[in-house]
């Protein structure tokens, strides 16, 4: 990694385990609300970086994630159609088309770190396949805590998942999906091997913080969510390790 890189990470595991505690426990006060845009893009500048790598030729796919996904909220948000009917908190921060600009840096936080994840499988189509699945894995843990815990956006109608219409997980889908086609047809194998693996934690980090967040305000089932992310990243890790021992031996 850069030496830029290695710096942000680190500022990004700080301002990670402050905002475990202040926003876990609800310790967050009203004049330190700014701080949760800084944790949103420093960790999608964070998985910018790894896209940066691993999308050598592809590199315009970064500002197509940024821009159109602010694009794709909004035209949910007006029309219904995609997510469901909600509507944003004015205090989210600044709003670009009626939609908060920090849902650029989400969104990359969220497409990096599912891509990052999606590398410990291998078999054919896996981006185009899991990315859009991991993507939902982790609106799982985030929408029940920004929605229910932290108003950050209202819902106008219910669902069977803490009260969230199932329409938005299909969006959600559909989004990711309309991403990883892009990200398919250009990424190449990640040359920084601490980059991909810092994303995969940043993977299991994003569930962390909401799991443990929901936990705290009683919405027990999405720390469950959250843990099953490191459940699966252990096994996959304990599964490579045995499969290449195992190679070792046949070549002995």
């Amino acid at each position: 990694m850069s030496t830029f890189q290695k710096y942000l990470w680190t500022f990004f595991k700080v301002w990670f385990l402050i905002g475990l505690i202040l926003v876990g426990f609800s310790l967050l006060p009203p004049w330190l609300e700014w701080a949760n845009a800084v944790f949103l893009f420093a960790s999608g500048l964070y998985a910018s970086c790894y896209l940066w790598n691993v999308l050598p030729k592809g590199r315009f796919i970064i500002p197509l994630i940024f821009f159109g996904s602010i694009a794709i909220e909004s035209f949910g948000t007006h029309t219904g159609l995609l997510f469901g009917e909600y509507t944003y908190e004015a205090d989210f921060g600044p709003m670009v088309l009626g939609v908060p600009i920090t849902m650029g840096p989400a969104w990359l936080s969220v497409i990096g770190a599912s891509h990052a994840f999606s590398q410990l499988f291998s078999f054919r189509y896996q981006t185009i396949v899991l990315v859009p699945l991991f993507s939902v894995w982790l609106d799982l843990a985030i929408d029940p805590v920004a929605a229910n815990i932290k108003n950050y956006w209202i819902w106008n109608e219910g669902g069977f998942y803490y009260n969230i219409p199932s329409q938005n997980f299909f969006g959600w889908y559909v989004t990711a999906f309309f991403f990883s086609l892009f990200i398919a047809r250009y990424e190449k194998e990640a040359t920084t091997y601490e980059l991909e693996r810092n994303n995969q934690y940043l993977f299991m980090m994003l569930h962390l913080l909401f799991g443990f967040t929901a936990f705290i305000a009683g919405l027990y089932g999405v720390l469950l969510v959250g843990i099953s992310s490191m459940i699966c990243y252990i096994i996959t890790v304990v599964y490579s390790m045995r499969k290449l021992n195992l190679f070792k031996v046949k070549n002995y």
